[in-house]
């Protein structure tokens, strides 16, 4: 293998983390868009306590498993439920559109908000040698190993 090909990320790899299409691109964006719904819910409701699924179905009058349904992402939320956990909770949800940035572009690298690391490492390391395990033994000395370290054990105590 030459040093080029062993640093170059093969087209199956990166297909891997690429939608199929703009359908499943955009059925990923709407789950993305109704979990940022729940969230926020979750964070006002909350306040130090948790939101249990069955408390909230009660309120907006649908059944636990729809809750989940919908924190599992299995279904979507639709603007009349989303109006209807306004008005539950007497609430309002606050849209906002600004451009898409990604937080991964060099464009957007602001080297003064990077972290400082130090110069020289603070505290100290300490190396085991770790013995690897035989896997190819079988159950019986896995159990004798078993009984000579707590043999060694009760013995040191």
């Amino acid at each position: 293998m030459k040093f080029k090909e062993k640093y170059t990320i093969s087209k199956d790899f990166e297909n891997l983390f690429a939608f199929r299409d703009e359908k499943e691109e955009l059925d990923h964006e709407a789950h993305m868009i109704m979990f940022r719904f729940l969230s926020e819910l979750e964070e006002y409701y909350t306040s130090g306590k948790n939101l249990k699924k069955s408390n909230l179905a009660a309120k907006l009058g649908v059944s636990p498993s729809y809750i989940t349904q919908l924190y599992k992402g299995d279904k979507l939320l639709n603007f009349t439920m989303l109006a209807k956990i306004q008005k539950e909770f007497n609430i309002t949800f606050e849209v906002k559109a600004h451009k898409n940035e990604s937080l991964y572009s060099v464009d957007n690298l602001n080297i003064e908000t990077l972290p400082s690391f130090p110069l020289e490492p603070e505290g100290f390391w300490v190396w085991h040698k770790l013995n690897k395990p035989d896997y190819a033994s079988s159950a019986d000395s896995c159990d004798k190993r078993l009984k000579t370290k707590r043999k060694r054990s009760e013995s040191a105590a």
